[in-house]
């Protein structure tokens, strides 16, 4: 762990690889992303068609497969609904086509209550450096309301056995603002999670998706969501709570007591590049966002076609690019730097954006530091405006 570590937002010559694995147990009542359940028959034609890919875009894009990997992270979905055997292949795969010899973490999103010891040994042997559980809450009531696969005995035993087998980056997600929850489980949750010995913890707010099972109780008056007041209040309790045992925010919604960062998440907020394969993945390669096809079986059949399953892509302009590099370094604790700006795109921050920022400084949601601005607590929750002021 590198509680000393401090991110480097200029352009660098590494690159972070995203694997998605879109197979669900069961489909959550709230998730609107790219997985499905009931698909097990496609597994083994799904990891063929992803290796596929990944040999596709070396030979498409060669030079990508000249720079070193720096973190991978496997995503969902459910990635521990392969086969170790599975995950090994697609390692290989990419060992063999992309130089992984500098990979500094490779992470595993999980769900609690879906692997075993053995499996858990079997991951490290592969390399796995970090987990991450999707526990969301530990009320049992509403796991099943958001059709979760585990109880809270079940989350509680997956965090035991990922640490016993010598894990030591353990990271739970938390959701808050759920129907019918109250501050005390709120507490109760923070409290559980810390108690179980996590050095990483990701809290978000509930985002109701159209379409999806949730969104259409609530929109039939079938359940009552906290009101803006309590859901603020809630956001509050778990800074508090989290802060009081020494866990500090890197990230809007992340946390960690150790300096265990999710480095390839921060790839993302440093807007650096990374690759991404898989049926719904969408990566960012030399100023272009590529979008793959989301489902899995017109996936697997471009890939037999021998063609990338790439349905849209965009170039980033200099405006754009501008915007979303400074919103996503205010996302972090270290901030918008100046210096990093100026380096990256030859122009000052202030002479673009000093009437905005005099103004969020004014409002208290930014405050100046040595090497730019960062978000005060109030910035944070009012997040969106602040980004807001940088769209030009």
């Amino acid at each position: 762990m590198d509680s000393t570590f401090t991110p480097s937002f200029a352009t660098s010559r590494d690159m972070g690889v995203y694997l998605h694995i879109p197979f669900c147990r069961k489909k959550c009542s709230y998730c609107d992303f790219a997985s499905y359940e009931g698909l097990e028959a496609y597994y083994d034609d799904y990891v063929d068609a992803l290796c596929d890919e990944i040999k596709l875009w070396a030979s498409t894009y060669p030079e990508s497969a000249k720079i070193p990997v720096n973190t991978i992270y496997f995503g969902g979905g459910t990635p521990t609904q392969l086969s170790l055997s599975q995950l090994e292949q697609i390692l290989n795969t990419l060992y063999t086509y992309y130089p992984c010899d500098s990979v500094r973490e490779l992470s595993m999103e999980a769900n609690p209550g879906e692997i075993d010891i053995e499996y858990l040994k079997g991951l490290k042997s592969l390399g796995v450096t970090r987990l991450s559980y999707g526990v969301q809450t530990f009320d049992d009531n509403l796991l099943q309301l958001l059709r979760r696969g585990h109880n809270a005995h079940m989350a509680k035993q997956a965090i035991t056995d990922a640490l016993s087998v010598g894990f030591q980056s353990v990271s739970g997600d938390l959701i808050y603002a759920l129907p019918g929850q109250t501050l005390k489980d709120i507490k109760t949750n923070v409290a559980t999670l810390l108690n179980l010995g996590v050095s990483h913890i990701s809290i978000y707010g509930l985002q109701l998706e159209e379409g999806t099972n949730l969104h259409k109780q609530v929109e039939l008056g079938q359940l009552d969501l906290p009101s803006d007041d309590e859901n603020e209040a809630m956001y509050d309790c778990m800074l508090d709570e989290l802060k009081v045992h020494g866990f500090e925010r890197y990230e809007i919604s992340n946390f960690t007591n150790n300096g265990s960062y999710s480095y390839h998440n921060l790839r993302y907020w440093q807007y650096k590049e990374y690759l991404a394969f898989g049926a719904g993945a969408y990566s960012f390669y030399k100023d272009v966002r590529r979008n793959n096809e989301p489902y899995v079986v017109p996936y697997i059949n471009r890939l037999r076609q021998n063609l990338l399953p790439i349905v849209f892509e965009a170039t980033i302009s200099e405006n754009r690019a501008v915007e979303d590099f400074c919103f996503l370094a205010l996302r972090t604790k270290w901030g918008l730097s100046e210096k990093a700006f100026k380096e990256r795109f030859n122009e000052s921050v202030q002479d673009i954006f000093g009437d905005e920022i005099v103004h969020l400084i004014k409002q208290r949601l930014l405050v100046e530091t040595e090497e730019g601005w960062r978000l005060t607590r109030d910035g944070a929750k009012h997040g969106n405006y602040v980004f807001s002021q940088f769209i030009r």
